[in-house]
């Protein structure tokens, strides 16, 4: 692009829809909570992987993380609200801020919890409705790893050095999971 060229540059579509997922989903709140349910999985999981132990993880890990949420949109609200450049803002506001950019913390925990409903409802062995939602985890870390660089036009390199970066966060977790359990 030349220095008299006035037209922005054209933005390629499957660039414009990572970046409209990335905005919705793709937060770092997403990436927070992402970590949180995964260590609450497998901290609760933990010598309880009966089958009807199954229902206990997925309720306690799904109430860890609507804590951890109320949580966090309290303190973005609050630290929104009290920001200088925002003083004549209504605490409505803030709070519809907060919301949205927390957003993502209670999104995260919706595919894992696939497999912790499945072994809920005996569909799965308890065991592997864990082994799965936690490793869900870090292929979503991975994804948001990923995406997180190729949004902002990086190279290939670039976009899976994020993956693997962002995944390890999960892995350790499993690691840690493994580690206790034995």
């Amino acid at each position: 692009m030349g220095s008299m060229d006035l037209n922005p540059p054209v933005e390629r579509d499957d660039v414009r829809v990572h970046r409209a997922l990335w905005r919705h989903w793709g937060t770092p709140a997403a990436i927070y909570g992402t970590i949180v349910y995964a260590s609450v999985i497998a901290a609760t999981a933990v010598d309880n992987e009966d089958s009807g132990s199954a229902v206990q993880i997925l309720v306690f890990s799904l109430v860890s993380i609507v804590v951890f949420w109320l949580a966090h949109v309290y303190s973005d609200a609050l630290g929104f609200h009290g920001d200088a450049d925002r003083l004549s803002d209504r605490m409505r506001d803030s709070l519809r801020h907060a919301l949205f950019e927390s957003s993502g913390m209670l999104e995260a925990a919706v595919i894992p919890s696939i497999p912790l409903l499945l072994a809920s409802l005996r569909i799965l062995p308890a065991d592997l409705g864990v082994s799965l939602a936690l490793w869900l985890c870090v292929l979503l870390l991975a994804l948001l790893g990923f995406l997180v660089f190729h949004v902002r036009g990086r190279g290939v390199w670039a976009c899976l050095v994020g993956a693997v970066v962002t995944g390890l966060f999960g892995v350790v977790v499993i690691l840690l999971k493994s580690f206790l359990s034995h």
